[in-house]
């Protein structure tokens, strides 16, 4: 997610891309004899998903390409198509390299499209010969109540290379519960699961002492004229400048727009459209897969702000919204680096805002952040991110604020949690006044 690509897609001319295959193929450790032609052909996929800020010391996982073809679905293949974008995104945060919609599309042109029927023989034929990728995935999705029934194929040629290896039904008994089934389908064919991760320790957080002045600039986003200062410009259909805040003005995000009218509006927003010009969201209506929400979420970036490795900060924020155990919105904190010659995000954390009330008050959380000292390169700067997607709806933040943490200060043991699950990160209605300094004016 580089919430200031639309799309996150990234041009590279035919030449130079030619020059990175080579490049990364030379690099690249030997393949099994079947699968040669993946550490070339399909090098570059993997470039812009490997994690950039991986400690150094953390071992090099085996290269595994997989394929996920569009599951199929009764409204026109539009639910199919969704989930095995989502699916992507998943498999490439677990480090696998995953073809891309446009490869798979090239590569089949003039064949079947790939479905339940389709033989185990034919589809080990197409991952070899023409994906040079390993493993594969499709299926079919349907609508249960509330909820989907999956049912999914795969295949693993290392393991067989004429049957299946994956054939099973999930069930998913309502929305929230999609990504943590998908995490299940590809921990079954990979066997790769979701590394295990911190728990917060947010009452801890707030009593550790900061020192220096407020990083953060406008974090109450009252200062501004057309938009607030120190942040990104709001694009009126996703992001506001709203006077609804924990006083005065906040960010106010809406998720429930049309994916598709979104993408148009960035291209006129990101060429210097005013937010006063921006359409009214198109209704929306059924499973809501097709919103900003279902897609990839709304991102709204502070100015940068610079640190140092090795330093802790302590980050807070005030927030309302709906959220779940597994869906909720979220502050990241996204650390930049000079990776030849660019600035590029070499760092990620996060701060997890669920929420008791489901918006009905506003919150609070904070979390200490440690900037690492041996990512890829060293993190010069961070952009706060605001981030909300499922559920459709609207979201509000307000009073974001980053410290210094001081010299010397304890700071509290995380605790990790189950591979399954998310960090538990229980918000705080009602903040130490010390801690998070509520505005008085607005």
């Amino acid at each position: 997610m580089r919430g200031e690509r639309l799309g996150g897609a990234v041009l590279v001319w035919p030449f130079l891309a030619g020059c990175l295959v080579a490049l990364a193929a030379a690099a690249a450790p030997a393949a099994p004899p079947a699968f040669a032609g993946q550490a070339s052909a399909f090098a570059l996929r993997a470039s812009a998903d490997k994690s950039a800020g991986r400690p150094a010391t953390e071992p090099a996982q085996e290269e595994l390409v997989v394929a996920i073809f569009p599951f199929t679905s009764a409204d026109e293949g539009a639910a199919g198509r969704q989930f095995a974008d989502n699916l992507r995104l998943r498999a490439k945060r677990l480090g696998l390299v995953v073809v891309e919609p446009l490869s798979q599309s090239e590569a089949l042109a003039g064949a079947a499209p790939v479905t339940l029927q389709t033989p185990a023989a034919e589809m080990a034929a197409i991952l070899k010969d023409r994906l040079a990728a390993r493993l594969g995935l499709w299926g079919e999705v349907r609508p249960d109540g509330a909820g989907l029934v999956i049912q999914v194929r795969g295949m693993d040629l290392a393991k067989a290379a004429d049957r299946l290896t994956l054939n099973q039904t999930y069930q998913a008994a309502e929305k929230q519960l999609v990504s943590p089934v998908q995490d299940q389908i590809l921990e079954a064919l990979t066997g790769r699961a979701k590394k295990p991760v911190p728990e917060a320790t947010p009452e801890a957080d707030a009593k550790v002492p900061t020192v220096g002045p407020e990083l953060v600039k406008n974090g109450d986003f009252e200062a501004g004229r057309d938009s607030p200062d120190g942040w990104q410009r709001p694009d009126g259909l996703t992001t506001f400048w709203a006077a609804e805040g924990r006083p005065g003005k906040c960010l106010k995000v809406n998720t429930d727009v049309n994916h598709d009218q979104w993408v148009e509006w960035q291209k006129k927003y990101k060429a210097g459209a005013p937010a006063s010009e921006a359409p009214a969201p198109t209704p929306t209506s059924g499973a809501k897969y097709d919103t900003v929400a279902g897609i990839y979420g709304a991102a709204y970036f502070s100015d940068p702000i610079p640190v140092q490795p090795g330093k802790a900060y302590k980050v807070s924020v005030n927030y309302r919204g709906p959220s779940s155990d597994f869906m909720f919105p979220k502050l990241f904190i996204r650390g930049y680096g000079d990776v030849k010659g660019e600035k590029r995000a070499v760092y990620d954390a996060y701060l997890a805002l669920r929420s008791k009330t489901q918006g009905k008050e506003w919150e609070w959380n904070v979390r200490i952040v440690e900037i690492p000292k041996d990512t890829a390169a060293p993190v010069e700067f961070v952009r706060l991110m605001l981030y909300a997607y499922w559920p459709p709806g609207t979201y509000w933040f307000d009073n974001v604020s980053m410290k210094e943490v001081a010299p010397g200060a304890a700071i509290p043991t995380a605790v990790h949690a189950a591979p399954s699950g998310e960090p538990a990160s229980p918000s705080s209605s009602a903040p130490p006044k010390s801690a998070a300094p509520v505005k008085t004016g607005g």
